[in-house]
């Protein structure tokens, strides 16, 4: 199969108004990576009493950004396209992007750059110190503002949707508590029926620094080009792309629990796989990104889960932790250390879920956040609406903020919205996966042999290449000729998990 064909012409044969275009926003996407890399040291490598002028530092670049975004050069440049071509996918991307761009006054963004980058911190200082109250105001702030931006971008029937289609263009609050009332009781009895998990072997010594190299070691497997990427710690694991040639990971370690790095770096990977493919396949700025986050989460999902959480990649790539871990592994078999990675069970922290209770984390974030933006839910009471929507959606409560509503950056960012992406993710994935196997039958002894450069070929020539041209929906339709359906990632889990 082809991995090289582009939707869109290359330089030499693009029209003279399309080349015009991708040239300025060839300028907006250097600008937006210097921005990445601001936000990048911000999380990774900045001294922690700089935090109020990276704060300021942020707010003033994101409000130049902002001004370029919304130019009415800019303009021009998409109605010259449109006018010689009003079919050209670039332009449509490119309109869609300025539209949002332009609802936004340069102030607004620059507020909320700066609130962000103040709430970043005060998150993580909260959550050290399990003090929610510390916190909670600039929760507050975020969330005013995100509601503002919610109004400013209109929306027709709840401010929620306003937010959750910049993550998920074409994407409702309606359809997502669908695609969670479809899974809820098959995961529930499937939960209901796993046996008490046996998690020994990953909770035995496994050295940082053996853990690091396994980690870089493991992701070049995938097709993760580390001479184009870097992988470094952090309180919360994130990809960004600084520019082409340049997209860092970020993990966790904790030496006597594996896979906390070890699928925290592999789900880093799948996104940074994505984000290497636009330079690789040659697609230009304005296409070199995923359509939404969705989709975006369904490539780190599925290298996470699908893929590294099955016995045929673990069957070429765990010799690699025996080497790496001999005291702890030389008398475990790949079988054994598969099984213990796929159990189990109720829990509090959602980056640590297994991937069939993971969904059920997601959606009472999802209910908590929809009640947030909405104004149905204020900040004060989240703890305990936290607690409750656990209950009801996990089957746990939690005994304290730190493992509760202050576990994830997400809100301190402003990413209202954001979360039901990962269940979109698992949904697309599992739609993707029985596409590829019909495509490529022998798909798990490739695997299993360590060819995972058939994975990556897959998705370059049906998702990759194709940047942010369609919708996560539009894709899913394309490849699978049918429409967003939980249900092969039921099936999936189904087969996984049945005993």
């Amino acid at each position: 199969m082809s991995t090289t064909a582009t939707i869109c012409p290359p330089d030499t044969e693009a029209s003279t108004e399309l080349r015009a275009l991708r040239s300025y926003m060839d300028d907006l996407e250097a600008l937006g990576g210097v921005g990445s890399l601001l936000g990048w040291d911000h999380q990774v490598m900045m001294p922690a009493s700089a935090g109020a002028w990276r704060a300021r530092q942020m707010g003033v670049f994101s409000q130049l950004i902002h001004e370029r975004s919304t130019s009415t050069e800019l303009d021009r440049l998409i109605s010259a396209v449109e006018d010689a071509d009003p079919t050209n996918v670039e332009a449509r991307v490119a309109r869609r992007s300025y539209r949002i761009s332009t609802q936004l006054p340069s102030d607004h963004v620059r507020k909320a750059s700066e609130a962000t980058a103040l709430a970043q911190d005060a998150w993580q200082h909260a959550r050290a110190k399990d003090a929610f109250a510390d916190f909670a105001p600039h929760l507050t702030t975020v969330l005013v503002l995100m509601q503002e931006r919610a109004e400013l971008i209109g929306y027709e029937t709840e401010r929620y949707d306003a937010l959750h289609d910049l993550y998920e263009e074409g994407s409702r609050a309606a359809n997502v508590e669908r695609v969670f009332a479809e899974l809820r009781e098959p995961v529930r009895q499937l939960v209901d029926a796993q046996p008490s998990p046996d998690t020994s072997i990953l909770k035995r010594s496994y050295p940082i620094k053996a853990q690091e190299e396994a980690g870089r070691r493991i992701i070049a497997m995938m097709g993760f080009d580390l001479d184009a990427g870097r992988v470094d710690p952090t309180a919360h694991p994130f990809c960004t792309s600084i520019g082409r040639g340049d997209v860092r990971l970020t993990t966790r370690y904790d030496e006597h629990w594996l896979p906390g790095s070890l699928h925290s770096t592999i789900h880093e990977a799948g996104h940074g796989i994505y984000e290497q493919a636009f330079s690789r396949l040659g697609l230009p700025s304005t296409l070199a990104d995923a359509p939404g986050l969705g989709m975006h989460e369904s490539q780190s999902r599925m290298f996470e889960n699908i893929i590294g959480r099955g016995l045929p990649f673990w069957t070429f790539a765990f010799p690699v932790l025996q080497e790496l871990f001999p005291a702890a592994l030389k008398d475990v078999s790949v079988a054994d250390f598969v099984a213990q990675l796929n159990t189990s069970e109720r829990s509090l922290i959602r980056v640590e879920a297994d991937e069939l209770t993971y969904n059920m984390h997601v959606a009472a974030r999802f209910e908590l956040e929809r009640a947030m933006v909405n104004g149905t839910l204020a900040v004060a009471d989240l703890p305990e609406a936290w607690s409750d929507a656990y209950d009801r959606w996990v089957g746990v409560r939690p005994h304290n903020d730190a493992d509760g509503c202050l576990q994830d950056v997400h809100w301190s960012t402003g990413s209202f919205g954001y979360f039901p992406t990962y269940t979109l993710g698992n949904v697309y994935s599992a739609q993707f996966v029985a596409c590829m196997r019909d495509d490529i039958p022998d798909l798990d002894q490739q695997v299993g042999s360590g060819n995972m450069m058939v994975v990556r070929d897959w998705f370059d020539e049906h998702v990759y290449r194709f940047g942010s041209s369609r919708t996560g929906s539009e894709s899913v339709e394309q490849i699978t000729g049918g429409p967003v359906s939980a249900q092969p990632l039921i099936a999936y889990l189904q087969e996984r998990f049945a005993r």
